[in-house]
């Protein structure tokens, strides 16, 4: 039915009417009656005038701009389309579909049609301002479905529009396509014009207190990218550049090389911290896992902002994927992160061994009572470890938990309700049912409350 109406130009009513008619045109011709050989072929004739009536030549062009193209969830974002009517007839009411798809599998939240009208040009000003939501049902495929008042020769009409913003991922808008439909909704004609766009909605970040953690002091360390310079372990010599300290001129190397030659001095015990996500869905379902993302973001942030440099990792992430659609840092990462089937830890684990030792540690992920044991062992690696389950019930300990472990809510401090905190052997387990209370009870780490 609908790849016939698509062929044919016509509405899935004016399909009925059009097969409708040609039945009883046929059966009046045939039985002669002569009453339903005219009604047949009257409605005929209204098919083809309505199908004539979509297909004349308009010449319409369609700008669509949106703002921003970054935000948190919940945030505004704004569409705009810029309709110009640049033929010499005037228009007749028609309706734009912005497409609206989720990508990497995430359904795309929010009303299926929304519409708010504005007009720029003054002629079309009071038919632009009763413009109205339409909320029907179209007849090509979902989108945000925006109502374009007529337009006269050379007019222009900028049609203002909500994106919804309700739930975490990467929109694609568009194409726009253009449905002109004649008054009895008969036919159909789509135009494509405008080129599709996209909008990063970024979990959102509470407020959390950063872990005074730190790599182990080694003064002769390993020298990496993000390392400081200026301060006092020996790196390298190096040609003297710019806004180099003069005090750390090497002057026996600059009279044996005829140049400038300074010390290249590190900063080795730079505070770092790994942040990892688990993304199994075996042990976290979509609730859950939208409260893992977030509580991500928050240590994420609040690291960042501390000072710190933070090394994101998401089990299952498609770099390659991620480039090309244009990530930029580690909230467009986790507007983009989704869950995946493999139920195995050993991808997971295999992100631990990979992350730099010496700094901290967190490990975001859900009901699995044989991760904790596993991270058990790396204590020694890292300045700390922080592992935060998303479970239904975090105020529960774990059925798996060995005997050594000991609840920190014990030494008087009460925990968030539906939170509960312990200490397997070095190994610091958070269990919450939010990322709010996740958060406030990380935060009681740092706070010196434990």
């Amino acid at each position: 039915m609908r790849r016939l109406c698509r062929s044919t130009g016509l509405t899935g009513t004016g399909l009925v009417v059009a097969l409708g008619s040609i039945v009883l045109l046929v059966a009046g011709a045939l039985g002669g009656y002569p009453t339903l050989g005219g009604l047949g072929a009257t409605g005929v004739a209204v098919v083809l005038v309505a199908a004539t009536l979509v297909r004349m030549p308009t010449r319409v062009r369609v700008t669509r701009t949106v703002a921003p193209h970054r935000v948190t969830v919940g945030d505004q974002v704004t569409g705009w389309l810029e309709v110009v009517n640049a033929g010499r007839l005037r228009t007749g009411r028609f309706e734009a579909v912005d497409g609206l798809t989720a990508l990497g599998g995430r359904p795309a939240s929010g009303p299926a049609t929304a519409a708010g009208v504005s007009a720029v040009d003054a002629s079309l000003a009071g038919r632009a301002a009763s413009a109205r939501r339409r909320r029907d049902r179209d007849d090509h495929g979902g989108g945000l479905r925006i109502v374009v008042p007529p337009l006269s020769p050379g007019g222009t009409a900028r049609l203002s529009y909500p994106v919804p913003t309700a739930d975490r991922g990467v929109l694609r808008l568009g194409p726009v396509r253009l449905h002109r439909r004649d008054p009895l909704r008969l036919a159909l004609r789509t135009q494509t014009l405008a080129a599709p766009d996209q909008v990063w909605v970024r979990p959102r970040a509470h407020p959390v207190r950063p872990l005074p953690i730190g790599p182990v002091l080694d003064f002769e360390g390993r020298l990496t990218d993000r390392v400081l310079r200026g301060s006092m372990a020996f790196a390298a010599l190096r040609e003297y550049r710019p806004g180099d300290d003069p005090r750390q001129i090497h002057w026996r190397s600059t009279a044996r090389a005829g140049e400038l030659i300074v010390q290249d001095r590190v900063d080795t015990t730079e505070p770092s911290a790994a942040v990892l996500l688990d993304t199994r869905a075996t042990v976290l379902d979509r609730e859950l896992f939208e409260e893992a993302v977030e509580l991500t973001a928050s240590v994420v942030v609040s690291t960042s902002r501390s000072g710190q440099a933070v090394d994101l990792a998401v089990l299952g992430e498609d770099v390659a994927d991620l480039a090309r659609l244009g990530a930029r840092g580690p909230l467009d990462r986790l507007a983009a992160a989704n869950r995946t089937d493999d139920g195995d830890p050993t991808g997971l684990l295999a992100m631990v061994a990979r992350a730099p030792a010496g700094g901290g540690l967190v490990v975001v992920s859900g009901a699995d009572p044989a991760l904790a044991p596993a991270l058990t062992g790396q204590t020694r690696r890292f300045g700390g470890i922080v592992l935060v389950q998303l479970v239904a019930d975090g105020s529960a300990q774990p059925a798996g938990a060995p005997d050594g472990a000991v609840p920190r809510g014990a030494a008087g401090a009460a925990e968030p309700a539906g939170t509960s905190v312990s200490v397997q052997g070095g190994l610091v387990v958070i269990r919450a049912d939010r990322a709010r209370t996740a958060a406030t009870a990380y935060s009681g780490l740092a706070g010196g409350r434990r």
